[in-house]
């Protein structure tokens, strides 16, 4: 490589650094041009982030295609919210069983709530919604930013 350089060198005229700083810049750019490929073929879903269920504001983000880090926010400020679930526990008639969403930022406030389990009975129905959207190609990017 040292030697393909100092040929350059010598019969076009250039100095080696400026070689080599072409070089360098044409990897560079190689590499942000790949990045960029992949960023414009990138399943547009994979935007879709953020969306209102239940009264609650949701966000979770994405390993692969499976949906991870899924919570509530109150839609209000913005903070996590405070799942309530305590009832899910003390009935077996899954009519009774609720699962409340506070905010403790707002006065202790119930936000939403989803009937019929705990918390990761709610967390999938709300996982099993963001994939109805995905399938159906119902969602918005935009709309919660």
């Amino acid at each position: 490589m040292i030697e393909f350089i100092t040929n350059l060198s010598i019969e076009y005229g250039f100095s080696q650094e400026v070689i080599i700083a072409s070089f360098v810049s044409l990897f560079v750019m190689l590499i942000f041009i790949a990045i960029l490929i992949f960023k414009i073929f990138e399943p547009k879903f994979k935007l879709y982030r953020v969306d209102m269920f239940h009264n609650v504001l949701w966000k979770w983000s994405y390993t692969g295609e499976k949906i991870v880090d899924l919570w509530c926010y109150c839609p209000k400020c913005k903070s996590m919210l405070h799942v309530d679930d305590e009832n899910c526990s003390t009935t077996s008639n899954l009519g009774d069983k609720i699962t409340f969403f506070v905010c403790h930022k707002c006065g202790e406030c119930e936000v939403g709530r989803i009937k019929g389990g705990d918390r990761n009975y709610a967390l999938r129905v709300v996982t099993r919604e963001i994939l109805a959207k995905i399938r159906l190609n119902t969602f918005d990017i935009y709309k919660y930013k």
